[in-house]
């Protein structure tokens, strides 16, 4: 007998989605702490969709989530075969329980911590610094339509077409502020802008607190995250690099859509 959506088992990508919902309710006065973090404990030990369903039953849901298996268990995709540009490097089994115990780490581990760069600025390579990061953006040029974004922990390095010649592109510094270069650089015609609009910011926050859990660095830090466009060509989508480091100056990184969903988790060789 076929198992009804309601009753079909949760993976850890869907407790992430459940969290990341929570956490969406909770910053829009949905929920209270105390009812935040209940329903968060909840979501992390629940081992059914409809025990994730009775979590967010009563909450009003954004249209970003409004197809989504937990919202919907009769929408949950079946499993698939990778397909080209969306595999796990290394062995696939092992690198997918790291990224759901690093995305369970992110989303349920109660938020990111200001950290000690810019005294205007929180640490731009956590959940905090980049939606504070975009807010600036939109803030200060109007948009936010960009060609690439780096963010490091204290700055960020950003190009940008030209406002006054689309055949060319301007760097752009950021530490609080933003500083363009003397001299603006000639940009190829095929280059394709990104929409920070577009990134899921509770969920991506979710994915960089978690990284190194998910890269197999446990004591690492995120070094970078990159707004881009993927080099491997097959993927058409612009993509979220997340990079980790330790002291030992091991290093390594994840790839994600903008909406989250992982398609690359890089590993230490052992």
């Amino acid at each position: 007998m076929a198992t009804t959506g309601a009753k079909l088992r949760a993976r850890d990508t869907d407790r992430v989605e459940t969290c990341g919902l929570l956490d969406t309710a909770h910053a829009e006065g949905q929920l209270t702490d105390a009812e935040h973090a209940t329903r968060t404990d909840r979501a992390m030990k629940a081992v059914t969709f409809e025990q994730l369903g009775t979590l967010v039953d009563d909450l009003q849901i954004p249209s970003r989530y409004a197809r989504s298996a937990v919202v919907r268990p009769d929408r949950r995709p079946r499993d698939k075969e990778p397909v080209d540009g969306r595999r796990w490097a290394g062995a696939a089994g092992l690198v997918l329980i790291a990224a759901g115990i690093g995305a369970l780490a992110g989303s349920c581990s109660g938020g990111g911590v200001v950290g000690a760069g810019s005294p205007s600025i929180p640490t731009l390579t956590t959940g905090e610094g980049i939606a504070h990061f975009i807010a600036d953006y939109r803030a200060h040029f109007g948009d936010t339509v960009v060609d690439e974004v780096l963010l490091f922990p204290e700055h960020a390095s950003v190009d940008r077409r030209s406002d006054t010649d689309p055949a060319r592109y301007v760097d752009y510094s950021y530490d609080g502020e933003f500083d363009s270069w003397e001299s603006d650089s000639a940009r190829p015609r095929d280059t394709r802008t990104l929409d920070l609009g577009a990134v899921n910011v509770p969920v991506i926050a979710q994915l960089v607190s978690g990284a190194p859990q998910s890269v197999r660095i446990p004591d690492g830090t995120v070094s970078q995250v990159r707004f881009e466009y993927g080099t491997n060509s097959r993927i058409a989508e612009p993509v979220v690099s997340i990079y980790v480091q330790d002291e030992y100056d091991q290093s390594t990184f994840m790839t994600v859509t903008f909406d989250g969903e992982i398609l690359e988790v890089n590993v230490p060789s052992d």
